[in-house]
């Protein structure tokens, strides 16, 4: 494997900035006040308390590269400032070619993560080699194992010639900044916490609760200063009742039958509220359109450390979607 290096990623991904034309997305928006910031665990980082989501939801619904892009610098125009997205997002790398392309005039303003699949050194190296390429820049600010699923997953990337190894490697030439992994379970983030003692993970963390990783994994990250970076806060895209007008979305992550007549849901808002008042640094959210951006925006802004009783409120009236497929993940493999 020859050894990647700094300088080659800069001769890679620069000379790329000329001008792009503006897609229908790009009307402008009114004038707003900065996204808040939260310290970064204890890296001595700041970030903006919301961030982009580069997954499904941002990739899926939007026709095409130059719009996708387009979005991303909206957002980042806007004040979200944290951009989350993965080697394996789109089967086309949608995800981080959309947002590489944002990357050419914005870079210098956003916090980047990302994150690789393979296991192994040589396996991670080469998709760190494929992101800094899309993404159009030399330095990545957190690099995390993406969903690690398994203990022996956990300990195949800590193992000598693990992943584990190739971000390290990363870190040392000063490519990435920050490491971790994410993580759909409780159970094995604990394993993980111990094993690669990480500056920060990504967990699901929603007010269903399901899965729960109040009880056990936010005091341990809380303790150690370990930054958390929260997914899935509002379901499949942006919780609102209209996000459910469509049949496939129904059939694939829809709630119970009755769930959407019930007059007391909580709103998208308390979703996010919930998420922002426990100890996270940042919340990324699914973003498929100006409108949701606006949304987002104008919800974060307006963010009011919620009481213990209003968020006991908000999870209790949100366990209407705690049966439904999307909210239950696989059970952790042994």
């Amino acid at each position: 494997m020859r050894r990647i290096t700094r300088r080659r990623f800069v001769s890679t991904t620069a000379g790329a900035a000329g001008a792009t034309l503006l897609s229908p997305l790009a009307y402008k928006l009114a004038a707003s006040p900065a996204i808040p910031t939260r310290p970064f665990g204890k890296t001595g980082a700041e970030v903006t308390m919301v961030g982009l989501g580069g997954g499904s939801r941002f990739y899926i619904p939007i026709p095409d590269d130059e719009q996708g892009a387009e979005l991303v610098r909206q957002a980042i125009d806007r004040g979200i400032c944290f951009l989350e997205t993965a080697a394996n997002y789109g089967p086309k790398d949608e995800s981080e070619r959309r947002i590489g392309m944002a990357m050419r005039t914005h870079r210098s303003k956003v916090f980047l993560e990302t994150k690789v699949d393979a296991r192994d050194y040589d396996g991670a190296m080469r998709e760190m080699e494929r992101s800094l390429k899309f993404l159009q820049t030399e330095r990545i600010d957190l690099m995390l194992h993406h969903n690690v699923s398994s203990s022996a997953e956990m300990k195949r990337i800590a193992s000598p010639q693990g992943a584990e190894k190739a971000i390290r490697s990363m870190l040392d030439q000063k490519v990435v900044r920050f490491r971790g992994f994410s993580c759909h379970s409780p159970e094995i983030t604990l394993e993980g916490i111990k094993l690669l003692e990480p500056q920060a993970i990504q967990s699901i963390i929603n007010a269903t609760r399901i899965p729960d990783f109040e009880s056990e994994v936010l005091p341990l990250t809380r303790e150690k200063g370990i930054a958390v970076v929260v997914m899935k806060s509002v379901g499949k895209g942006y919780f609102l009742r209209h996000n459910f007008t469509t049949p496939d979305r129904i059939e694939q992550y829809g709630p119970p039958a009755d769930a959407l007549r019930r007059p007391d849901l909580p709103e998208a808002r308390d979703y996010i509220w919930y998420a922002l008042s426990l100890p996270v640094s940042t919340v990324v959210v699914g973003i498929d359109s100006m409108q949701t951006l606006e949304a987002v925006v104008r919800d974060v802004q307006g963010f009011k450390q919620l009481s213990a009783e209003n968020m006991k409120s908000i999870s209790d009236r949100a366990h209407v979607f705690r049966t439904t497929g999307f909210w239950l993940p696989p059970a952790p493999k042994k």
